[in-house]
């Protein structure tokens, strides 16, 4: 098997692997986690305190997942003919993943709030906190399908 071709497929995998991590743990948060917990816990101290301990926990795998998306996505972007640069919208291409460059960012931007705002060990949190934390989670899960979504079309018009 050529080289070329080994380095390409394990920098791709690594790049979906990393996608799944986050976009997938947003999922599992959104979908099965917070409604099971609001099921069984109610709006109690120990939800917010599984919540607390959920987004501590996360955050370590999604911090690893931006640092492995940017190293890989800068591996891909370069290796692919039809990429015009950061920010640009010179193709369909280009256009496609400039937008979801900027979703990233603000996915990123959304994620670094989060783990300030909610992950602190000694932080009193009320329901309201709660409430804009889970409403976070599920904002970034769509924009992170969203993401995928232009991924998708930007793979199709390469």
């Amino acid at each position: 098997m050529d080289k070329q071709l080994v380095m390409m497929g394990l920098i791709r995998f690594l790049h979906e692997f990393f996608t799944v991590l986050w976009v997938g743990g947003l999922a599992f948060m959104s979908l099965t986690l917070v409604p099971s917990l609001s099921k069984v816990l109610g709006s109690s101290e120990k939800n917010r305190e599984m919540m607390k301990m959920v987004t501590r926990r996360h955050r370590i795998w999604i911090y690893l997942s931006m640092v492995g998306l940017l190293v890989t996505g800068l591996l891909l972007g370069r290796s692919s003919p039809s990429f015009m640069g950061f920010m640009r919208f010179d193709n369909l291409y280009s256009s496609l993943t400039a937008v979801k460059h900027l979703l990233i960012i603000f996915m990123v931007v959304i994620a670094l709030f989060r783990s300030i705002k909610f992950a602190k060990k000694d932080q009193a949190e009320g329901p309201r906190p709660n409430k804009i934390n889970v409403l976070l989670i599920r904002v970034n899960f769509v924009l992170g399908l969203v993401v995928l979504l232009l991924s998708a079309f930007a793979a199709a018009a390469a």
